[in-house]
């Protein structure tokens, strides 16, 4: 328990921060802890359209994409792992070019 408790804290920290995924741009917006989910918004230029409930073109908005903090064991997802390893390694680049 402490070390997914641990892992929320570390995750908690990059809250705002964008990254790259799958060759896309995303933002870390929020960490739903008690989901075991947390929610990243698609940073593209132009958002993709957004139907209303009959399919029709309605408004563009932010696409939002959700990945599972943990697997049916309880442990990290291996997603989650890769995604923090990138967030991190990012966080240490600007560290050292921003001092």
């Amino acid at each position: 328990m402490q070390a997914t408790e641990e892992l929320m804290s570390r995750l908690r920290t990059h809250l705002g921060r964008r990254l790259q995924l799958a060759g896309r741009p995303w933002r870390l917006v929020e960490v739903l802890a008690a989901d075991g989910r947390l929610v990243l918004e698609s940073q593209e230029a132009e958002p993709p359209i957004q139907p209303d409930q009959y399919g029709n073109a309605v408004y563009r908005a932010p696409e939002h994409l959700e990945v599972a903090l943990l697997t049916a064991k309880g442990e990290p997802s291996p997603n989650l792992m890769r995604l923090l390893q990138t967030l991190e390694e990012q966080a240490t680049r600007t560290s050292a070019l921003y001092g």
